[in-house]
């Protein structure tokens, strides 16, 4: 029987934006009769963030999932998005991720997984997904005493504007107990900390001053000849200082966030509880009117998910 990993992003969702995308591990089906499986799943969220990001808006979700997943590591992936928001709940849309999961040696100690997301959420919801038109995926990974994953998402929003994100994790299994026959059951923890960069695109509001000549007719030589004429009237020029405000695109690559989290999971046979709090701290946030984006935050995932 085979995992399946959960990878938290945009990539949210680090392997891409941001949500909560649901990738299989293969590594123990290779020998499997079955050529096909299917996982459906049921995963809360508390705040769904992104990259380490969260919007101001930011709203509690419901994710059901459902991946159909072949031995050789290809996989599709589909996850509704719920606002649990109290009066204000309702569907937001989903996302449908195709990709493939792969292995360099037969020990299964280094892989990696690529795969794009298409993203159908409306235009007016609170989720930090909705102004997301797709992204690109790709993660390495090595699995020793730790396992360490470095990976990478392309995203392109609806205004056709892209940023990159990258993300390193470093992790660790450890069993608190285990049971059945083949002791593939059991409880363990995966304490984890990911380390977020990438470009951040927003829009800057700033001020120009400029001189602007102004001519003035001098009030001490005003005639009847210089009513008459106005062209002959003498004139001063004087500079007016003129306050124009626009905007322009910001895009750098620096760091976003640093989060922990302890991912709490007890499996029964094809079964897989999961409860992971986290702590994330951002760095580098666009400050707006009124908000502090300076402090620490925490959130967390509970769920269930059947693999057949």
């Amino acid at each position: 029987m085979f995992k399946l990993i959960t990878i938290i992003s945009l990539t949210g969702v680090t392997f891409g934006a941001a949500a909560q995308n649901v990738k299989p591990d293969t590594a123990g089906i290779q020998s499997a009769t079955k050529t096909i499986y299917f996982n459906a799943g049921l995963q809360y969220m508390s705040n769904l963030t992104y990259a380490g990001r969260k919007d101001q808006s930011s709203v509690p979700i419901l994710l059901p999932t459902f991946t159909v997943i072949s031995k050789h590591g290809l996989f599709l992936n589909a996850i509704d998005y719920f606002d649990v928001n109290g009066p204000k709940s309702g569907a937001e849309g989903l996302s449908i991720t195709p990709g493939y999961v792969f292995s360099f040696d037969d020990k299964k100690q280094f892989g990696g997984a690529v795969s794009a997301t298409k993203y159908f959420i409306t235009n007016k919801s609170p989720i930090i997904l909705s102004s997301f038109n797709a992204t690109l995926d790709g993660q390495l990974s090595y699995t020793g005493i730790f396992k360490f994953t470095i990976s990478g998402t392309y995203s392109i929003d609806k205004d056709n504007k892209h940023d990159v994100i990258n993300n390193a994790q470093l992790e660790k299994d450890i069993w608190l107990f285990k049971t059945g026959v083949l002791k593939s059951n059991g409880l363990k923890i995966t304490p984890a900390v990911n380390l977020y960069s990438g470009t951040q695109s927003f829009i800057e509001t700033y001020y120009t001053n400029s001189q602007v000549p102004r001519a003035l007719a001098d009030p001490a030589i005003v005639s009847p000849i210089t009513t008459l004429f106005p062209g002959l009237s003498k004139q001063e020029v004087l500079n007016q200082t003129v306050t124009q405000q626009k905007q322009r695109e910001v895009k750098k690559y620096q760091l976003l966030a640093l989060s922990g989290s302890l991912p709490v999971t007890y499996t029964l046979n094809n079964w897989l509880f999961s409860l992971t709090p986290y702590l994330t701290k951002p760095f580098n946030q666009v400050s707006y009117a009124g908000s502090n984006t300076d402090g620490s935050y925490f959130f967390f995932t509970a769920g269930a998910s059947l693999t057949f």
